[in-house]
Order: C-alpha cells, then structure tokens, then sequence
C-alpha cells in the first residue's frame, strides 16, 4: 500500500479532528456539497461559515490551512479524511510554532498527529501562534466579510462566508478576540465569544466620591478616574483622553488593577501630547493583553489644573475613549468640571429702595481665618474679577465700581467676605461676611437698574448704613457751641443778680 493510502486509513480514525480548532476556530466548511462517484473527492463541493452573536461593523477574516479530502460510504457524509497542508502554511509546520502542536509529514504534506484537543487552553495557544503566523508573513485572508449594523434593538447580527472550498479555516476577527468552533459538519457556526470592552469616566469631588459632574476654582487640581472593563481575548488596547482649553494636563498617570500598580514599560506605555489631538494615551503592552483571561477593571488616574480659560458656564470637558483590535473604539465617556460665578453688589437702603453705592473694596477668603486670600485679574470692560491662574500676579483686591461687579472663576463652596474699604460717609463693616455657593447659597446674578442705580435681588449683596459724624471747625457748629455758650452765661448772670436782690432784702 503508498503513503498516500496508508494516510488515508490513519485519517479514518481521526475524525475527532474535525471538531479540535475550537478556539482556533478551523472550520470543515462543507455546505450542501455534491458528490462524485465513491471514493473520490467532489471537485464543486464547497461550504460555508456561519458566525452567530457577530458584532456589527466587525470584519471576519478565514486563512484556509488545510485542504480536505474524504471518501464518502453509504449516506451523505463523508467517512475517512485525508488533510493537507496548504503551501503558504508549509513552514509554520516544519519549522516554525506550528510543529509543537501538529506534526506533518515533510514529504507528502499530510497530517499525522495533532497533540491537543478541542477547546483546551493549548487549542487556544495554538490559534494565536497561527495568528501571528499570518500576520508576520503576510498571509491573505481566503475570505473577508464585514458583520452588517444591527438591526434596531439588537446588539449582534450573523455573518455568512459562503463558497468556501472544503478545508480547515483560521477565522479571525479586528475586535480582539478569536472566534471558537466545533463542527463535524458540512456547515460549519461559529459563536463569537469576543465581548466588548467598556470604558466608564468619573471625576472626584469633595467628600471622595466619583461622579461625572464637579466644580474646581481656576488654578486647583481636580482629579480624574477612568476605568477599562477589559475582556479576555483583548488586543491593541489603547486609552485616549482629550481635554478642553480650560484644562491643563499635569503630565502624569497610575495604572493599577485593584491596590497592584503596572508597570510603565512593561505593563503599559505612557505618551503625551501624542499629536491626535489628546492629552495622552496608556497604551497597555501585547504581553499584558496576552495575560487577560477574564474580566478585568483596570483604573487609569490622572489629573489637570483649572486654567484662567476656564469661565465658560458649559465647564470644562474631560473626554476618554478605547481603541481596541484593528480598528475598532468603545462609546466615549466624559466628565465636566465648572467654575462658579456671582455679583457682588454694594448698596444703601433709603425708603424701602436699594440704591447702588460707589467706592466699595473687599478681599475674598478661602478661609475664616483668612489665611488664603483669592487673587484676581480685571476686566474693566465686562466689570469682571476672575481668579488669577499661576501664570498671572493677581490682586487680592475687589473695588466695587458702580455698586455691582462679577466674581468668576470661584468653586461651588464657602468663602468669606471682607470689607477693607467703605463707601465715603457710611459705615465700615467690621464682620467677615460668609458667602456660600454651595447648593443651598444665593441666585448667582444680581438684579439690577443701572440707570436709576437701584438693586433689586439676587447676587451677593452688602448693606451700609450712612455713618454719624462730627461737624468740622470752623462750621456751623462752632456757631452752635458760642450760641449754647452764651445762654449759658447769661443765665448764670441772672440767677446770680436775682440772688444778690433776695440777700439784701
């Protein structure tokens, strides 16, 4: 008997070969396939591969690596298989990873031996050894198909690779992951078992907690969290971060999975200002990726400084997203940071009306004990103070031209107010004022007539009274002392007469 019919005999017990590229996802791909006469090959049979719970707008691609033949015995299904390398996969047999998991003949290009089985981690590391095959020397896809956009309300879709000439397939997927199999068909379905990674973006506020809204004052810290739901299977993960103008990035990360840090360079690699228009990107190693064999949350922190951009009342957006696979990104997910704003208005009430005063100043603390004085900058067009960022002097003073100016810039908290300099002819006030901005404080903007200089509500307003003082020399009180002065006098005279008159009677 030939090599080739001694093969042929060996491959009839091999035929729980068909099912053992699970993970490597090979695929008899034999669809409705019409036979020749008994004992041969039909030369039009051809097949196909179903893959369920595809991702819509994932593209599939199937590396034929072996060819097929089979002699068919009573019925329809073939009964004794002979496998042979494909030319282009001849190398990664003899030579390459190949031969530690199937063993070829040198000189026919039959298979004799496979040393795993279905579904087994080895299966597993043997599709990826393919894989990578595939991809350094450049094999093409024998077939390439795109999964269709769901339909609505769905999350999955199904795709056919139809027309397949009989063999085992390599099936590959950009998102990731490698599609599983096990068939004894002439059809062959695959599940996609690649699940989607996420990722989620919170920023801290006061009392510790994480949430997706907060206020910071320009020139403070405010710190950030974005956490990667990664996914067995994961390929090429790569974090993106973006920020709006009134964020600066202070230039660094920490990467950890529960209280464990990775490592820079080993584990991940850090860039910034990588020239896509982000502030950086963490983009986590091959061989990391490689040891992801379940769920894993992976926590990226990181922080920015409130810049003097910052004043708009939209706030500040903090924008992260996954690239993940070829060519494939998670939904983004962002945070917002605002700076708070109000009117300080300085006024007199005079019959029930308050009219704006003129010529007020004031300092602003962070504190009670007014430690921390907030710096400003002047706009005397908008008649706006907003706080310095580190790149400007400052001043800590506020004068309150016209009775009303904006403060921006602040943070949704309590500072207190200090008068350094009242209105001429009215009352200094010696208390701090507490300003509270936090939820439960003031509307903000202040109601105002600025033709009839009058305040209605709103704002932060300050009350003077109008002082009592005493008259100047040389007024119309020294004309009073001489005149209260004189009675005096006169009256003394009087009485001492009448007193005089009484004794010598």
């Amino acid at each position: 008997m030939d090599l080739f019919h001694k093969e042929t005999m060996k491959m009839k017990h091999m035929k729980r070969f068909v099912a053992l590229f699970a993970a490597l996802a090979l695929v008899l791909a034999m669809a409705a396939p019409a036979f020749a006469d008994e004992g041969t090959t039909p030369a039009t049979a051809t097949g196909s591969i179903t893959i369920s719970n595809a991702i819509p707008g994932t593209e599939y691609k199937a590396y034929k690596m072996f060819e097929l033949s089979y002699n068919p015995e009573e019925g329809t299904r073939p009964a004794a298989y002979t496998y042979k390398v494909v030319d282009k996969w001849a190398e990664f047999f003899k030579t390459g990873a190949g031969k530690n998991y199937i063993t070829v003949d040198d000189t026919t290009g039959y298979v004799k031996t496979a040393s795993f089985e279905a579904n087994s981690t080895k299966a597993a590391d043997f599709a990826k050894a393919a894989l990578a095959y595939a991809t350094t020397s450049k094999i093409d896809a024998t077939k390439t198909e795109t999964a269709s956009s769901a339909a609505e309300g769905a999350t999955t879709v199904t795709v056919t690779m139809s027309g397949l000439e009989l063999g085992y397939y390599l099936v590959d997927t950009n998102a990731g992951a490698l599609c599983s199999l096990g068939t004894t068909d002439y059809t062959a379905e695959i599940k996609e078992k690649n699940e989607v990674p996420s990722v989620v973006k919170k920023t801290k506020v006061d009392n510790e907690d994480w949430a997706d809204e907060n206020y910071q004052q320009i020139g403070k810290v405010v710190e950030f969290k974005t956490t990667i739901h990664a996914k067995k299977g994961a390929q090429k993960y790569v974090l993106h971060d973006t920020m709006t103008d009134g964020l600066t990035f202070n230039g660094n990360v920490q990467v950890k999975v529960g209280n464990a840090n990775l490592i820079e360079n080993t584990d991940y690699t850090f860039t910034t200002n990588p020239g896509d228009g982000c502030a950086f990107h963490v983009a986590l190693t091959d061989d990391y990726c490689n040891g992801i064999t379940g769920d894993k949350d992976i926590e990226v922190y990181y922080s920015a400084t409130v810049n003097k951009k910052a004043v708009k009342t939209s706030g500040e957006t903090n924008e992260t997203w996954l690239d993940y696979g070829e060519s494939h990104e998670t939904t983004k997910d962002s945070t917002t940071t605002k700076t708070y704003q109000f009117d300080l208005v300085k006024y007199t009430k005079v019959d029930g009306t308050k009219h704006l005063l003129d010529g007020a100043e004031f300092k602003l603390y962070e504190d009670e004990g007014k430690t921390a004085a907030v710096k400003f900058v002047y706009d005397d067009t908008t008649k706006t103070y907003r706080v310095a960022d580190s790149s400007e002097t400052g001043n800590e003073t506020i004068k309150v031209k016209g009775g009303k100016v904006t403060l921006t810039g602040l943070k949704k908290k309590t500072y207190y107010l200090e008068e350094t300099q009242e209105p001429q002819g009215y009352n200094k006030l010696n208390e701090l004022q507490t300003v509270n901005l936090g939820e439960n404080g003031f509307e903000p903007k202040a109601s105002v007539d600025t033709t009839n200089k009058t305040y209605t509500s709103g704002g932060y307003g300050v009350e003077n009274n109008a002082g009592t003082t005493l008259p100047t020399t040389g007024g119309i009180g020294t004309t009073i002392f001489y005149l209260i002065g004189g009675g005096l006098m006169v009256a003394a005279a009087v009485l001492l007469i009448a007193k005089k008159r009484m004794e010598n009677k």
